[in-house]
């Protein structure tokens, strides 16, 4: 049985459980930097190159900060739309579906 207002089996949604954010990809200043210029050579490229990532989006447990998924937030021009996907996402699935749809392992 489907809890109406959350649309998961037991009314516990992902994002009761898991926080999605925007994080910059890891990495050292001179890593970042090479980031950026490639991302500006490729917008000079007029887009005929692909952009790297700058950022991640990242999930976490809420209840310890543990992070759970981390994936690539794409177009450097738009990082928050990998975001948009993910929180809406953690809207409309239970946890467990939540991980299963994105191939994610529960950390112990």
């Amino acid at each position: 049985m489907t809890d109406a207002d959350s649309g998961t089996a037991d009314g516990v949604r992902a994002a009761d459980v898991y926080e999605a954010t925007l994080q910059l990809k890891p990495g050292g200043r001179v890593l970042r930097s090479a980031r950026l210029a490639a991302a500006f050579v490729a917008e000079l490229a007029w887009g005929l190159l692909p952009g790297p990532s700058l950022h991640d989006v990242v999930v976490t447990r809420r209840a310890d900060g543990a992070e759970v998924l981390r994936v690539s937030a794409g177009d450097p021009a738009v990082p928050g739309d990998m975001l948009a996907v993910v929180r809406r996402l953690l809207e409309e699935c239970s946890p467990a579906e939540f991980l299963a749809e994105w191939g994610a392992d529960e950390p112990v």
